[in-house]
């Protein structure tokens, strides 16, 4: 009996140190407000891979706001298909950028219903927050609500190409 007293207060005690451990470290790549509402996680969404020339993309931010397992899907700028988990997203932006890249959001459409969410997000894709895009496309984001947050369960986007981007994703005059 002893022994099982003995094993439940190192558990407890090592539990308070990962739980203490891990909050420290989520504090410091991101705010409550990142994850606790559509806004806030999508605005880091797009926040976490925009930056000048040098930017450093920050992988445990984006593995914050995102689900285990994310799958990202993309039809790329020449049409190719594109599938995988945020993990190997991750591994070609591992150097810093060699000029700047502003992926910018111009319109939204949220759907939500309950604890989970779809969002269609127009973007332009910039080199500086005031230069002319160079691309435009659409994300299509699914979210789900547990732990008292949101997280990105997956994404796809389509980049614009001679199919032109609806007039419903876009901003209304």
């Amino acid at each position: 009996m002893q022994s099982f007293v003995c094993y439940r207060v190192i558990f407890s005690f090592l539990f308070v140190c990962l739980s203490y451990s891990a909050s420290t470290f989520s504090s410091e790549n991101f705010s409550d407000s990142d994850v606790l509402s559509l806004d806030g996680i999508i605005n880091a969404y797009y926040k976490v891979v925009s930056g000048p020339k040098g930017f450093k993309y920050d992988t445990k931010k984006d593995q914050l706001i995102h689900a285990d397992n994310a799958i990202i899907t993309r039809f790329n700028e020449v049409g190719e298909f594109q599938r995988h988990t945020l993990s190997d997203e991750q591994k070609s932006l591992t150097e810093p950028y060699p000029k700047g890249l502003y992926e910018v959001e111009i319109n939204r459409i949220v759907e939500e219903y309950g604890r989970i969410a779809h969002v269609w997000s127009t973007f332009e894709m910039r080199e500086s927050l005031d230069s002319d895009a160079f691309l435009r496309g659409v994300n299509s984001i699914s979210l789900y609500f547990k732990d008292d947050r949101w997280w990105i369960a997956s994404w796809s986007t389509q980049y614009e190409d001679n199919m032109k981007v609806p007039e419903k994703y876009l901003p209304q005059k």
